[in-house]
């Protein structure tokens, strides 16, 4: 299918990595008794800290740092990325037999690649039946939705008008856009729903002839956004809504505008080998929502998105949820489809593209 082909030029792994389980984690991984978090809070505690690969803002890092650690007495230590870059660090470190993170919360595409390199372990956690959406759970159970981002696109004020700026798609192909927008490249989910809500054959077109129409590359949500800040690219297409509206209120020169609503999950999960196994596990029931939805103080980034879906979903009949969910099910199995070709490409061509 052409659309998983051009999709594996966004997302590869590298050949089966798969590692076993430490004996720590399995225990805590498949407890569920009545005092499931007194015991994770306990074994934390004397862990005292967790290695966390993240996709997280800075912002957003320091405040789950602070609430985390006044709740439990657990330090958390994150090393940021984006989603590709994550997932190249963890092949890598993985090849060359260290085993440095306990917990992963970033894009699902990502983290679907990890699991099925057999790295992640299934938490038999009591939260993860109370996800905001059932659809995003994936069958075998080895990470869970945490978060929804809305994705629009965004343009430089000082440069566009809002009037000015197209109103569909087909629009951006017109000759006053050409080397006038950009697209942010580890989009691989995306680009996955808008092709496949515009039709494979028409979806596949329109982005070969904006490919033609010279649009250029940026690596990196929030790197995108400050790409049109500074006036370099007049209009960035698949940018993070909370990314412009905190640079917006900072009095920066950007807004956005959608021409479909998009989203992206992003999710968390524990590595097989995490070090801090009883930590990693506090905090995969920390991050699920329902569990959020009982403290405060966290940002708020994708919380519109997040009611507008909990309201889409449980006001649909069960048959449409039936279809809802099976949708779901089929892009992420188009996303995930050249993880599983034996035909996997070396650990190099995992290399992030670089901005044009």
């Amino acid at each position: 299918m052409r659309l998983a082909c051009f999709v594996s030029s966004f997302l590869l792994a590298a050949a089966a990595l798969a590692v076993e389980p430490l004996p720590g984690v399995l225990a805590v991984a498949g407890y569920s008794g009545a005092d499931r978090s007194e015991r994770l809070i306990a074994g934390a505690r004397k862990e005292g800290e967790l290695m966390i690969y993240s996709s997280l803002t800075p912002d957003d890092q320091l405040r789950l740092a602070s609430d985390f650690k006044a709740r439990y007495g657990v330090t958390l230590r994150f090393w940021r990325g984006s989603q590709t870059n994550i997932l190249q660090r963890v092949l890598t470190e993985t090849r060359g037999g260290r085993f440095e993170f306990d917990a992963l919360e970033t894009n699902s595409p990502q983290i679907e690649a990890m699991a099925r390199e057999k790295l992640l372990q299934k938490m038999n956690s009591p939260f993860v039946d109370q996800v905001l959406l059932p659809q995003t759970l994936p069958p075998h159970g080895e990470w869970t939705p945490d978060r929804l981002n809305l994705l629009v696109y965004a343009y430089n004020t000082d440069a566009l008008k809002r009037a000015d700026l197209p109103k569909t798609w087909p629009q951006l192909l017109e000759p006053k856009w050409k080397r006038r927008l950009g697209m942010e490249s580890t989009n691989v989910e995306w680009f996955a729903a808008l092709v496949e809500s515009m039709g494979e054959k028409q979806g596949l077109e329109l982005f070969r002839r904006l490919g033609d129409n010279r649009r250029r590359r940026a690596h990196g949500h929030t790197h995108s956004t400050g790409r049109v800040i500074a006036g370099e690219i007049p209009v960035m297409l698949g940018v993070f809504s909370h990314d412009v509206d905190r640079m917006k209120a900072k009095g920066a020169p950007v807004d956005c505008s959608c021409c479909r609503r998009q989203s992206c999950c992003f999710c968390v999960a524990v590595s097989r080998r995490a070090t801090h196994p009883h930590a990693a596990a506090l905090f995969y029931d920390y991050m699920s929502p329902k569990a959020r939805s009982l403290h405060r103080g966290l940002s708020r980034a994708g919380q519109q998105e997040l009611r507008h879906a909990r309201a889409k979903a449980s006001g649909a009949a069960p048959a449409d949820r039936r279809r809802q969910r099976a949708g779901s099910d089929r892009r992420l199995r188009q996303v995930a489809r050249p993880l599983q070709e034996a035909d996997r490409r070396p650990l190099h061509s995992l290399t992030a593209q670089r901005s044009e």
